[in-house]
């Protein structure tokens, strides 16, 4: 898989997880019958777990894409102005 943009995959993975979880949270709440009947209801109950933890995780890395930003952008700039030191 290629190298994509951090930023870019992390607030996809927490867009998908919000969604993902909104959707099987509102599964659950609007399902008749229970576990075992056909209505995925096992299915909705695994989602909102795997939602989160996706949010979780797109969090994690946009934390990280931001902290690797600074510190990639705060060095070097005293030398590339014609310092010698």
């Amino acid at each position: 898989m290629g190298r994509g943009n951090a930023r870019t995959g992390a607030m996809a993975a927490m867009a998908v997880g919000l969604v993902g979880t909104a959707l099987a949270a509102l599964h659950l709440a609007t399902s008749s019958g229970g576990p075992g009947t056909g209505n995925g209801m096992v299915g909705a109950i695994g989602a909102i777990p795997l939602g989160l933890i996706a949010t979780t995780l797109g969090r994690r890395v946009l934390a990280r894409s931001r902290r690797t930003e600074r510190s990639a952008g705060s060095g070097g700039h005293e030398r590339e102005f014609g310092s010698t030191s």
